[in-house]
Order: C-alpha cells, then sequence, then structure tokens
C-alpha cells in the first residue's frame, strides 16, 4: 500500500519564490539553523523573538540575561531536524519553473505545514530550532547527512520521505537514541528494522487488523463472515492474517472464504447478514464482485455488508447503481473533516502564507509538528518516553503508538468510512 497522494493544485508563485528561497538557504554554507519562511516573513528560530519581551523595557537588565539563556537552552533541547527531498541540486534557479516545483511538492507541502504547526506552539511561548535538509530523493546523500555536523545535536529527526531513503538515514545514523520520523510512507515498519523509527502513517497490517475488529465488533449470532479472496497484490495484503485477527477478537465467529463469485452466492444466508470482506482494487475483480452481488440480490432477499481495502476511497464507483446497497466500509488514515472551524482557520492561514490550498501532506506536517513538537517543549530529551503514552487527534491524523524493540514505534490509529451520497464519507 502506497502513501495517500496529494490531491492536484494550482501552483503560485509564492511557491516558486519559496522554492528558490530554499535553494538560495540550503545551498548557503552557513549553519542551517532556524526556520525557512515565505519572502514576507520576518523571524529567525521559531519562537526566538516576541513582541512581549520587547515591550517589557522596563525589566531589570539581569531577568532580561536569564531569560536569553532560558531561551537558548530551550532552543538546543528543542532542535528538530527536517530532511525532504527537495531535489534542490536539479534546479536552475535563474529559470526556475513549475516543473521544478511540482518535482519538490511533496516536499514543501509537509514542511510548510509543519512550520505552521510551530509557529503555532511558538505562539504559546514555546521555542525551537528548525534545520531544513535537502535529501535529494538520493540514498547516498541520506547516508550522508545522517553521517554529518548537520544532524547532529538534533532531538528529534522528521524524514526522509521515501522508503530507500528511510533505511539508507537510520542505517547511517550513529546516535540511535535520537528518534527518527518517518512522515509519510505506509512500509510496514518490519521492512526498515530500525528500533528508533517512528512510522506515522498505518501500514496495510494495521488497516486489516482494524478492520478484522470492525467486523467482529458488527457480527451478529446468525450473520455470515465471508472472505472473497483474489491473486492481486492488494487483495492477498489485506487478507493476509485477516481470519486469525478476527479469531484473536472474537474467537467462537465462524468464516467462509470463498475464491469465486459463485462460490461466494452458495455461502450467503437469508436469515441473517452477510458481512463480505474483500480486499481487491483491481477494476476487472471488483467489477465481478458487484456484477455478481447485483444478480444475486435481484433474485434472492438477502441483506449484504460490505467490507473493502482503504484504497476504494480513490475507485470512482458512480458506475455501480447499486454500490451503496451494500453498505460499504473501509478503513481510513484520515479523519480530515473540512466543515470543521479548525481545519478552515488553517486553510485560511496556509492560502494567506503561501498562495495555495494545503494538500494532505500539509495537514501531515501540521499534525506532525504540534504532537512531537509539543512533547519536545513539555518534557525535553524525555519526550521518546511518552509516545506511547500520550495519544493525538489533530486535523487530519491520529496517532496512538506501541512500541517494537525491533520496528520502533507503530501508529495503530485508523478511522472509518462508509459510502453514501456518491463516495466515502466518515463513520
Amino acid at each position: 500500500m502506497t502513501s495517500v497522494q496529494n490531491h492536484q493544485q494550482q501552483l503560485s508563485g509564492n511557491k516558486l519564490f519559496l522554492a528558490l528561497g530554499i535553494a538560495l538557504t540550503l545551498g548557503a554554507c552557513s549553519p542551517k539553523v532556524g526556520v525557512l519562511k515565505s519572502p514576507d516573513h520576518r523571524g529567525g528560530n521559531i519562537g526566538s523573538t516576541t513582541t512581549s519581551t520587547d515591550k517589557q523595557s522596563s525589566k531589570k537588565e539581569s531577568e532580561t540575561t536569564k531569560e536569553a539563556v532560558t531561551k537558548k537552552k530551550e532552543l538546543l533541547e528543542n532542535s528538530i531536524s527536517l530532511v525532504l527531498p527537495f531535489q534542490l541540486d536539479r534546479l536552475t534557479p535563474h529559470v526556475l519553473s513549475k516543473e521544478d516545483v511540482k518535482r519538490s511538492a511533496i516536499a514543501l507541502d509537509f514542511y510548510q505545514g509543519f512550520q505552521l504547526g510551530l509557529d503555532e506552539l511558538a505562539k504559546q511561548g514555546k521555542s525551537f530550532s528548525l534545520n531544513v535538509i535537502d535529501s535529494r530523493d538520493n540514498e547516498t546523500q541520506s547516508m550522508m547527512i545522517a553521517k554529518s555536523e548537520d544532524i547532529a545535536g538534533s532531538n528529534l529527526i522528521v524524514g526522509p520521505v521515501y522508503p530507500k531513503e528511510i533505511s539508507a538515514f537510520g542505517t547511517g545514523l550513529s546516535d540511535k537514541g535520537v528518534l527518527q520520523i518517518n512522515p509519510l510512507a505506509a512500509s510496514k515498519a518490519s521492512e526498515f528494522n530500525l528500533p528508533n523509527l517512528v512510522s506515522l502513517t498505518p501500514s496495510i497490517d494495521v488497516h486489516t487488523k482494524a478492520m478484522a475488529t470492525r467486523v467482529a465488533k458488527d457480527y451478529s449470532v446468525g450473520d455470515a463472515i465471508i472472505i472473497y479472496n483474489t491473486s492481486d497484490n492488494d487483495g492477498r495484503q489485506f487478507l493476509s492474517g485477516f481470519i486469525s485477527e478476527l479469531k484473536r477478537v472474537k474467537p467462537s465467529i465462524q468464516v467462509i472464504s470463498v475464491s469465486s463469485v459463485a462460490q461466494l452466492n452458495d455461502a450467503l444466508t437469508v436469515s441473517g447478514t452477510n458481512r463480505v470482506v474483500a480486499g481487491t482494487t483491481d477494476k476487472y475483480q471488483l467489477r465481478t464482485l458487484l456484477n455478481g452481488l447485483d444478480k444475486k440480490t435481484s433474485e434472492t432477499y438477502v441483506t449484504i455488508n460490505l467490507y473493502g481495502h482503504p484504497l476504494w476511497d480513490r475507485i470512482d464507483f458512480s458506475s455501480y447503481t447499486n454500490f451503496a446497497n451494500f453498505n460499504p466500509v473501509i478503513s481510513a488514515e484520515s479523519h480530515l473533516k473540512n466543515w470543521a472551524n479548525d481545519v478552515k482557520r488553517f486553510k485560511n492561514s496556509y492560502y494567506t502564507l503561501f498562495g495555495v490550498n494545503p494538500s494532505d501532506h500539509s495537514y501531515k506536517g501540521y499534525d506532525a509538528a504540534k504532537y512531537f513538537g509539543g512533547l519536545l517543549a513539555k518534557y525535553g530529551n524525555s519526550y521518546p518516553e511518552y509516545i506511547t503514552k500520550e495519544q493525538f487527534v489533530g486535523l487530519f491524523s491520529s496517532y496512538d503508538f506501541d512500541r517494537n524493540e525491533q520496528w520502533g514505534y507503530i501508529n495503530h490509529a485508523v478511522s472509518f468510512k462508509v459510502y453514501k451520497g456518491g463516495g466515502f464519507q466518515l463513520n
């Protein structure tokens, strides 16, 4: 399963200028400390200057000095490195094009959301030092960064983004006590085998367990649970371990496994609800399944509830007139509510600063900053101890971590969506 793709959007002049600004800043020889801003922003390290302090000119010099020392200590303790694939080595600043920015869109969107999240924490009196580094979407570069002085002293590392870079960076990082955040990749944590890795995006096995728990919860005596197996990769991955997880949640549950529509129709019951679980995302397989269910329900009165793969959210089911009749349910990494006031405020702030609407990656960056920045500010270097203890509900993402000694921290927070009104809506 791949990570959620950000929606396509127009790129504004602000983004083009921001990309150039990042290129110039990251290309400088001076230490990359402080937050990068859009051209009209004033400031250095986040929270390192406050207007309230400037206005209190009547304070004694000793108190001012003490506050400056405290602020410097906070900046050192709250040092964050953001390692993202801006791919600035491929830019020619004098002829910067929209293609250049599109290539860096994921990094820019995540960075800009992260920036706004830290800005909000700074308004509460928190102080952070943010070091932004270009991984160039390159494994060798990522390993070099991991061993470089740019990373030394960081209390938290966010990135890289792509799986091969994540592995290369994690292997090269000498200080395994510093947490490395996997911000976007939905790969299984076991594929990296890094004990200090924090995976934010729930992998497909997390979705499988969540859906199995949901089906077991919905089940009543007299219902039939039918697993519809297909040969495509998404289907096999989603259903791998599904039955064993069902049995773990409800040991007495009876499950029927089929691999054809004919077998499925034979297994349907008229006395209870047929809870059909299908993991396929293949268009042909879906068409075969749905047409078969349509035909069966037109001939016999049966109740069917359909449970599917999280990627169904990206599939257009409008051509299946009766699809909604099966009450389709999927799991989802996001619980974004576009109508919520806090979401509207974020969208307005983001658009005002960057000239475009936020993408999914922007929301993810914002949520990551609020959660991990908040933990850093609250607990200092001890913050890793609280990751499995403090859950989080952000604008887009939720975090509910457990820890594996070999694979690191795994997020088990997912939402559910039900198909209605021509699309999947939060349940």
